[in-house]
């Protein structure tokens, strides 16, 4: 149903049931909220059939206005049971097909993975010079000797602790920062040439400096920390900037308490942004502090197995040390999505409860 009919249906103008249906989608609805606006339709002289419909189109499950309609009453048991049942056929087709797909892509993705790995090992064998190139088969040998001996899971420990504590101080400075620019416009303008700076200085001239004030061994913590927060303060400075002003109002007009207003209203709008910075700065941090790794040294550092393999020749070691950051840096990316996934999910379910921010 399109929002233009749904609005006449219930009298309320288009736009607000635009807003409606984003604050639904991004935050879902409690049932008691479902129950509240379903009673409000059937007054009006809405019919069941629309409001499964329209509630449907504003982005609510299924399964969900079925099972408040039958709360309410608006729904018999038998019929009930019978679209519950639909329901969940219709749910196990679409996660069967896409089961399918699944399964199809990832084929296609092991079968390019594969392929590239032969062309390696073939060029490998053509060029027959370790000094010059390491193919998969001497690259894994390599890393298998490195893995069973205790000094390489130390050394990937103090490389990974090194680069996510800068990554993590950046990205909650960055925040915070962010936020307090959007709130006063006087932070905002202290900061930004500052951040400005940060951004045009090249990394070689980063690491120098950085060499000469903070040392060797703190060195992959501040250069992964000021690489990354320009990018997370644009981003979160767009992002709480994209706050639509209609949705404040409406939350001041509710009562909604600052808390709330900022789960529900300013959250939705900066996660997309936080997110995608969030995706950019870590593998920029990974590069950034590896390589200042590789330039001072630091005991225990992958980078400093890296500056040996290559002041040896070893080229192998040299691969297989490549292999373990872009893993350690898929890992933790994918850990740290995770979180910001669990951040972003709906938070309807706290919809009419109190906190303290409301007391």
């Amino acid at each position: 149903m399109q929002m233009a009919a749904i609005a006449q249906k219930i009298g309320l103008p288009e736009e607000r049931v635009a807003q409606i249906a984003q604050m639904i989608r991004q935050n879902g609805m409690a049932d008691a909220q479902m129950g509240a606006m379903m009673g409000m339709a059937l007054s009006k002289g809405v019919q069941p059939q629309e409001i499964f419909s329209m509630l449907t189109s504003l982005g609510v499950s299924a399964s969900q206005v079925i099972r408040v309609m039958h709360a309410q009453g608006v729904m018999d048991d038998e019929e009930a049971e019978r679209r519950l049942a639909d329901e969940r056929a219709a749910a196990e087709r679409r996660a069967a097909a896409e089961a399918k797909q699944g399964r199809k892509n990832f084929c296609k993705k092991a079968a390019i993975i594969v392929f590239w790995l032969v062309v390696w090992e073939i060029a490998d064998r053509i060029a027959d010079n370790r000094l010059i190139l390491a193919g998969p088969l001497r690259t894994l040998e390599a890393l298998s000797e490195q893995v069973v001996q205790l000094d390489f899971w130390v050394i990937c420990g103090a490389s990974f602790g090194r680069i996510t504590l800068g990554f993590l101080l950046s990205f909650v400075v960055g925040f915070l920062v962010a936020l307090a620019a959007c709130r006063v416009r006087l932070v905002r303008d202290f900061v930004d040439p500052i951040m400005s700076l940060l951004r045009t200085i090249p990394v070689v001239s980063f690491i120098i400096m950085l060499l000469i004030w903070v040392g060797n061994q703190a060195l992959t913590v501040f250069l992964a920390f000021f690489i990354v927060l320009p990018i997370i303060y644009t981003n979160m400075v767009t992002g709480f900037e994209s706050v639509d002003r209609q949705m404040l109002e409406m939350a001041r007009v509710y009562g909604l308490s600052r808390w709330r207003t900022f789960l529900y209203v300013y959250r939705p709008a900066f996660m997309p942004f936080l997110m995608s910075s969030a995706k950019l700065s870590l593998g920029m941090s990974w590069k950034s502090g590896i390589m200042a790794e590789v330039l001072a040294t630091p005991k225990p550092s992958i980078g400093k197995e890296m500056s040996t393999a290559r002041t040896f020749l070893d080229t192998p070691d040299l691969f297989a040390w490549t292999v373990v950051v872009m893993v350690l840096s898929a890992v933790f990316e994918k850990l740290f999505m995770e979180v910001l996934k669990l951040a972003n999910r709906p938070l309807g379910g706290l919809i009419g409860k109190k906190g303290r921010g409301d007391e």
